[in-house]
């Protein structure tokens, strides 16, 4: 009788020849077959969002974000992701054998990187600021846009926009990308739906509400 490998042999087979389960053996190809393979089967990343929430956490990604495109993002292309992504499946269910849930989370979360820059401290300046309709600090903040009143004039009543500052504040801002000279940054932030610009003019860093202000511009008018 054929023997029925492993979850853990069939992470190793899969990872290490990627291109005899897929057409190019790429990042994408690999992860969906994972991934679809684990929605049929109960396997060990199938519980629940306990793994989403460990590679999010390990990552210094907000928890809302998929795993497949936090281990790409970490990666420098898809022969490092398929390794990356091969590894962390690996530790996670030797984590499991002897963690419970709630020690998996609190391993990701002593094990991240989770050091922001100057960057990341603006947009947690503005992102406070946002939610209370600070007019003052949002304009110091940002750069010149003809509708910037959108940002300030969405204010949230206070006891909301406290609680929403506060699980804000326990999510982690991940940088995703930084120009050679260092003046610009792209970074993801939990309860956003894209990613955010940031930009050194004059020595003091400038979030491009762009994005942000579209989005209102949109709801407002919907």
């Amino acid at each position: 009788m054929k023997k029925v490998p492993t979850f853990i042999e069939f992470i190793e087979y899969i990872c290490n020849r990627p291109s005899m389960y897929s057409l190019q053996g790429s990042f994408n190809e690999t992860s969906a077959f994972i991934t679809g393979y684990s929605y049929a089967k109960k396997t060990p990343i199938s519980r629940g969002t306990v793994f989403n929430r460990f590679v999010c956490l390990k990552n210094s990604f907000p928890t809302n974000y998929d795993w497949t495109y936090v281990i790409k993002i970490c990666s420098e292309n898809d022969d490092e992701g398929i390794t990356n992504m091969k590894n962390t499946i690996l530790e996670f269910i030797e984590l499991s054998n002897r963690l419970n849930e709630e020690e998996l989370i609190q391993f990701a979360i002593n094990n991240a990187d989770l050091k922001e820059g100057e960057p990341e401290k603006v947009f947690r300046e503005f992102d406070n600021a946002l939610l209370f309709g600070n007019k003052k600090i949002i304009q110091s903040l940002i750069l010149e846009n003809d509708n910037a009143d959108l940002l300030w004039n969405g204010k949230y009543p206070d006891s909301v926009a406290e609680k929403l500052n506060e699980l804000s504040n326990n999510q982690p801002i991940k940088r995703i990308k930084e120009s050679e000279d260092g003046k610009s940054v792209e970074i993801i932030a939990s309860g956003w739906p894209f990613s955010i610009e940031l930009l050194l003019k004059n020595d003091k860093w400038k979030v491009n509400a762009d994005k942000i202000i579209e989005l209102r511009t949109e709801n407002n008018s919907a």
